[in-house]
């Protein structure tokens, strides 16, 4: 076959193929700019609403005494513990304080945190001194707990260091109402 077929051949299956593709409803549109890539994303985000403190109980642990508020949250799991994130607020007037927070109250040096555990979060506040009387968290303060599931194979939760971050900005980059 010569070369002037086969050219022929070939245009007119190029002109059938743009043809039969084409629709002519218009010219089409320009590529958009690529965006930037956000950070790693967390799926299934559980946040409380803001918690009043529930009445507390003078508790003694790793040999410090203090008092503790224990919280049922059904939701920190034993896959949580392990590959995810548990963060926990205090809400005094209009402050939010990442747990653990320490600050003198009642003339002593005292620390508020927070100890998870599978079911359970308890908030304790202790004296640096170990001296009594203990002093207790405020009746007007509240708690704020924020559960990140981490991911498989990697622990999302944990690529990202929250607890540098501030409560508003924890709260934007996982869509959470503050």
């Amino acid at each position: 076959m010569k070369l002037t077929t086969k050219l022929s051949i070939f245009l007119v299956m190029i002109l059938g193929t743009s043809i039969i593709s084409c629709s002519g409803d218009g010219k089409d549109g320009e590529d958009g700019l690529n965006g930037t890539n956000g950070e790693p994303g967390t799926a299934n985000v559980i946040y409380s609403n803001w918690l009043d403190r529930p009445v507390g109980a003078e508790t003694t642990i790793d040999g410090t005494t203090g008092m503790a508020y224990n919280f049922s949250v059904p939701q920190i799991t034993n896959e949580i513990m392990n590959t995810g994130t548990v963060l926990v607020y205090l809400q005094f007037s209009s402050d939010v304080f990442l747990l653990p927070y320490t600050s003198r109250a009642g003339g002593n040096i005292n620390t508020v945190e927070a100890i998870t555990s599978v079911g359970s979060l308890r908030i304790f506040r202790f004296r640096h001194d170990g001296g009594t009387p203990l002093v207790p968290v405020g009746a007007t303060v509240r708690i704020r707990y924020i559960i990140i599931p981490g991911g498989a194979p990697v622990p999302l939760a944990r690529q990202i260091n929250y607890k540098e971050r501030t409560y508003e900005e924890v709260c934007e980059s996982l869509g959470i109402p503050k």
